[in-house]
């Protein structure tokens, strides 16, 4: 199925404001249709209402009979002025038909309390013959002869007017009305498109600089931009930045790894022909092959580490837990007791502050697992023989400290200011430098803090380094 192509910002924008303008335009037509009915209809009532007092003048009481002689010629004058069909009605004081139409219905008695003319007189609309008419009511006096207040009755003298005129009237001011909204509508839609496809240059300026950019090229945007897209082209370009950080680091860590992997891996072929050829003797061509193939597992179980941690931060959301740190200390104690033995080192774990049930941090166990066991190897290769190398777990006001020690020389200030550096801060013989880089991204991913400190500065006499993890 063919795939619909999206609107563009400027399509959806001009037609937003179209469907909103012909929205209010539909309205103020509706009103003005109305308005100009109603004028209308003010004007022609007047006609009417003169129709009807033209009427009323005729009704007479004499010789104790109600009468009422309208000429036609009359109506035919209203006729001729609203081009129309007039009929009437009088009704007399006790509400029967007197003279006029029958057809037209009798009106209902109700006058409006303050009628805009000085005659007690209504207008409303009602149908004669299936027709729509505008009809008026008037309360005409008659002199009935009688002495005091009975001197006069009310008869009812309706006139109705066929709608013709009217509406004609009013089509014509609502064409007019049309045709210059119409026009005005069109002119404003090309002013709309136009001004907002001025208003959207710097998006195309932005467009056609990144269409026309170097394939490669990660350096910052530089385009000149409105207050409104500064904001998106700030976050672009601090993607780009750490797009570019990211990238650096990868081809470092490749040129460093693969350089890592053969140093190994060369000395390894050159132990395995030297054996073949009995150059050295065989015990000691085995050992050498042994140390070879550690340090070359050992830079590959560390990349696997460092890529799977760097997987984890890549992830949406990661199952954390309370990892029991002392528990976990033990059983990377037991773990590594084939090397504390092979070093027949002194090993201690010493917890304070809390309960050792107490000591929880919140994490990926994996990683707070992986973050203590790089420590330790660390602390194992660097302690001397017979050296002691420890843990210290203890409470602190708002968490959990962590701490391995060794008994090693420490570090001075040259290998200190590399220390984060891939293969940069490991020993030659036998470190690949990547133990810290994967301790630092761990701590960075769980919320963490890592500090390195040489102990003789906060335990004058020992010598060896501290290495300190706070949780919380």
């Amino acid at each position: 199925m063919k795939q619909l192509q999206p609107i563009s910002i400027k399509r959806r924008l001009t037609l937003s404001i179209l469907a909103a303008l012909v929205a209010f335009l539909i309205v103020d037509t509706t009103v003005i249709y109305q308005n100009t009915l109603q004028s209308i209809n003010v004007a022609f009532d007047r006609t009417l209402l003169a129709s009807a007092r033209a009427i009323g003048d005729t009704v007479k009481f004499e010789n104790g009979k109600l009468s009422a002689s309208l000429p036609y010629a009359t109506l035919e004058v209203f006729e001729a002025v609203t081009r129309g069909r007039i009929v009437y009605r009088v009704t007399d004081f006790d509400g029967g038909f007197l003279s006029g139409y029958p057809e037209l219905p009798a009106h209902n008695g109700v006058f409006p309390k303050r009628s805009p003319y000085a005659a007690l007189a209504a207008f409303y609309e009602d149908r004669f013959e299936d027709e729509a008419v505008r009809v008026a009511a008037l309360l005409q006096p008659v002199y009935v002869g009688s002495g005091g207040s009975d001197a006069y009755r009310m008869v009812t003298v309706q006139v109705a007017e066929t709608l013709e005129l009217r509406k004609t009237l009013a089509q014509q001011a609502l064409r007019s009305t049309l045709d210059r909204q119409v026009i005005f509508l069109m002119l404003l839609s090309t002013l709309i498109w136009w001004l907002i496809a001025r208003g959207m240059r710097p998006i195309s300026a932005l467009r056609r600089e990144l269409l026309e950019r170097d394939p490669d090229s990660l350096a910052p945007i530089t385009t000149p931009a409105s207050r409104e897209l500064k904001p998106a082209i700030e976050a672009l370009n601090e993607v780009m930045a750490r797009l570019k950080r990211v990238l650096d680091n990868q081809q470092r860590f490749v040129r460093d790894a693969s350089h890592q992997l053969r140093t190994p891996l060369t000395v390894l072929k050159a132990q395995v022909q030297n054996a073949q050829r009995g150059h050295v003797a065989p015990d000691v061509a085995f050992a050498g092959l042994a140390d070879s193939v550690d340090r070359a597992t050992r830079v590959v179980n560390q990349m696997l580490a460092l890529a799977k941690v760097a997987q984890l931060d890549a992830e949406p959301a990661q199952v954390e837990a309370l990892t029991n740190l002392h528990a976990m200390a033990q059983d990377l104690a037991v773990e590594c007791s084939p090397l504390i033995a092979d070093k027949a080192l002194d090993f201690s774990l010493d917890v304070s502050g809390a309960e050792a049930n107490g000591f929880r941090a919140t994490g990926h166990e994996w990683l707070i697992r992986e973050l203590f066991r790089n420590l330790m190897s660390n602390a194992i290769r660097h302690t001397p023989s017979g050296a002691a190398f420890g843990i210290d777990i203890r409470a602190t006001g708002s968490g959990v400290l962590m701490s391995v020690w060794d008994s090693g020389c420490g570090i001075d200030a040259e290998r200190e200011a590399k220390l984060f550096e891939p293969f940069s801060s490991g020993d030659p013989l036998s470190g690949s430098g990547l133990g810290l880089i994967i301790c630092r991204d761990i701590c960075k991913l769980i919320g963490a803090r890592l500090t390195l400190r040489n102990r003789v500065l906060d335990e004058p006499g020992t010598s060896g380094l501290r290495a300190t993890v706070v949780f919380g």
